[in-house]
């Protein structure tokens, strides 16, 4: 994935304030990217016009030839759907579903049913076999942010993008998450893309992006 040239503003009291001006970046397949930089530097941002969630004031958000920020709001949700891991800094879970039910929506919701069984792969991987039954108020923000990634990845996504996936985790399992998302990326040939202030998902990336005010 690429961006182009992107201007993004932020409303404010009285104006949009420019807080992307003419910002270019790559992304490559097979690699894992870091963003980094100091708050307000708009590291979030550019996860949400990667996720065509938000569109630029100017430029292009390129994956290939397609201009996904030039799409409608429908094409950019379906392309959405069928291409992009989101892992959120707040995790979004739902209160009535397992572990597994989670695991299994996914597969439903993509329409892969093989997307179930590489969910609770990805669960054993990141120590949380023993919680498929558990319901999302049952588990630690840490858990929590790990089973999002688990679901993220479940479907095998081409694009993978995720804001501070190790925010509630201590440092061993910060080391398991920034290992499998380098892992994901040169195994599946994925672009991976995270926001991170954490030196131990840095120092696993292949490449860090870092931001300046």
């Amino acid at each position: 994935m690429r961006l182009d040239a992107i201007d993004y503003r932020l409303p404010d009291a009285t104006e949009r304030r420019l807080l992307l001006n003419q910002l270019s970046a790559a992304f490559v397949p097979g690699r894992f990217a870091c963003i980094t930089g100091p708050s307000g530097t708009g590291k979030t941002t550019i996860l949400s016009l990667l996720a065509g969630v938000v569109t630029p004031d100017g430029g292009r958000v390129l994956d290939g030839d397609c201009n996904v920020a030039a799409l409608s709001p429908q094409q950019r949700s379906a392309w959405r759907r069928d291409s992009v891991g989101l892992v959120f800094q707040t995790c979004r879970l739902i209160d009535v579903l397992t572990v597994a039910d989670h695991m299994a929506l996914v597969a439903r919701l993509r329409g892969q049913p093989a997307a179930q069984a590489t969910g609770t792969g990805l669960l054993r991987q990141l120590g949380l076999a023993d919680k498929a039954g558990h319901r999302p108020g049952q588990l630690s923000g840490g858990e929590k942010q790990r089973v999002a990634l688990a679901q993220a990845l479940a479907a095998s996504p081409r694009i993978v993008l995720a804001d501070e996936p190790t925010a509630a985790l201590d440092r061993d399992n910060a080391a398991i998450v920034a290992q499998s998302l380098r892992d994901y990326a040169e195994r599946c040939g994925a672009v991976v893309v995270s926001v991170s202030h954490d030196s131990v998902m840095i120092d696993a990336a292949h490449d860090e992006v870092r931001l300046a005010k």
